[in-house]
């Protein structure tokens, strides 16, 4: 009877609590486009000043996927051609052959994508004289008019100050990005060829989008964590991962490469990127008036120069990315050490400084002190520009190493109660004739070897 209550209980503790196994990869398979970063812990200053040093603080960030590049005019592209055909069919082809409906909820339905070739501009440009009657007003002089533009995006909205009641709000804004920044951001500069042909013509498909707002991102990044699923690892498809703009400690990890790079960094100096022949390996401002020794005068494509570590390119250099938080240089004193983020989602009618966000990374305009990791620079919610852009985040499982993986470990039972000696989980079937003894701590046959039961919690 005893053997059978030792029996059932041991196996009960196998099935119920295995030991821990390593991960056997070095890494997590990614979704197309990004990488995998391992978490780890990461420095973060958040003062503006290269001397000031109160404001710098240590942080402990989860492992995370990040695009290897910034988005791009045709991913962009891809967005507002979908924003725009949805609203085609919505409100002016108004034909309920092409929705779902849901049967618990008449008021909700979904488009039949599959009833049109919805890539590109499919649906704007069908010769389905029917269809063409319907979206005709949605054109004035041969161009879709910017305004309809308009895509719906649901948010956790934090409190304003006083006020600690988070809700989720759905806001509609427009996603057109403002092709004219060019123009507004360098008013005394030639730039009318990057005005009518940066964002639209195939020839920049590969370069960062610009003249994006903070909103817009975020409204992207909406968008993409409900259409990429399909594009999703096996591994992760069954995780509800979204995603989203970087934290700015995310994006300051990522920069800088990876854990052992943050020491080429440090408040008071400016790392430059150099390949082997001391050529400059990224986008920006040399000097007043030099902004070609780098190899462009305007933006880059986004696989220019060499990627860092982590395998992304241009964190440095080409254009400025928005991150997640919003803009304060007393953050440091009140943010959590453990993933840390600033989230303020401020109105449309407050100040400019309670809509700054955070801006990363430096741009083509910038002069090297805004490559470093440590600088953060910062703009209104709502303020576009021909120097910034973004990139997307996702959450990622974390990776079990052999650190933790549970240690097996036989010695000599007359060495057993010594305390510097850990004692381990043994899950292996002992077939000999001590099977049926019970007591983990002795063993009444004298010189024989015994196998401890415990769990190593050192």
């Amino acid at each position: 009877m005893a053997f059978a209550t030792f029996f059932v209980s041991s196996y009960a503790q196998d099935r119920v609590v295995a030991p821990i196994r390593a991960y056997n990869y070095k890494t997590i398979p990614a979704p197309p486009g990004m990488a995998y970063i391992p978490g780890g812990s990461i420095v973060v200053k958040y003062g503006q000043s290269d001397s000031e040093t109160s404001s710098v603080k240590k942080f402990s960030v989860s492992s995370f996927y990040i695009d290897k590049t910034e988005v791009t005019n045709k991913q962009y592209r891809d967005f507002i051609n979908w924003v725009i055909d949805s609203v085609a069919i919505a409100a002016y082809i108004k034909d309920d052959r092409y929705f779902d409906h849901n049967s618990l909820d008449s008021s909700s339905r979904s488009i039949r994508w599959n009833k049109f070739k919805h890539h590109g501009r499919g649906i704007m440009s069908s010769k389905n004289s029917d269809i063409q009657s319907k979206i005709a007003p949605m054109f004035d002089h041969g161009q879709i008019r910017k305004e309809l533009y308009s895509f719906a995006f649901t948010y956790l909205k934090r409190g304003k100050p006083g006020d600690s009641k988070d809700r989720f709000v759905t806001e509609s804004i427009n996603v057109y990005p403002d092709t004219k920044v060019w123009a507004t951001d360098f008013p005394n500069s030639q730039t009318d060829e990057l005005v009518a042909e940066y964002f639209t013509n195939p020839a920049y498909d590969d370069y960062p989008v610009v003249g994006v707002t903070w909103k817009q991102a975020r409204a992207f990044a909406y968008w993409r964590s409900i259409h990429s699923h399909t594009k999703k690892s096996k591994y992760i498809r069954n995780f509800q991962l979204p995603d989203t703009l970087p934290s700015e400690a995310q994006w300051a990890y990522a920069a800088q490469g990876s854990q052992e790079a943050m020491e080429q960094y440090n408040a008071d100096s400016t790392a430059v990127p150099r390949d082997k022949k001391n050529r400059l390996i990224a986008n920006f401002k040399q000097d007043e008036g030099d902004y070609t020794e780098d190899g462009s005068s305007y933006t880059v494509p986004v696989t220019s120069y060499s990627p860092n570590a982590f395998g992304l390119y241009n964190m440095e250099g080409n254009v400025a990315e928005w991150v997640l938080d919003a803009y304060n240089e007393s953050a440091w004193a009140f943010v959590h050490d453990q993933n840390p983020v600033l989230l303020y989602d401020a109105d449309s009618t407050e100040s400019n400084f309670m809509k700054s966000k955070v801006v990363r990374g430096g741009s083509w305009k910038d002069n090297a002190r805004f490559l470093s990791p440590y600088i953060r620079d910062y703009e209104s919610q709502d303020v576009p520009h021909s120097y910034i852009g973004f990139r997307c985040v996702m959450p990622a499982p974390e990776i079990l190493g052999k650190r933790v993986e549970t240690r097996r470990v036989r010695y000599d039972n007359k060495r057993s109660s010594k305390p510097d000696k850990p004692m381990v989980i043994n899950t292996e079937n002992n077939t000999g004739a001590n099977t049926t003894n019970t007591n983990t701590n002795t063993n009444t046959n004298t010189g024989t070897k015994t196998n401890i039961e415990e769990t190593n919690t050192k």
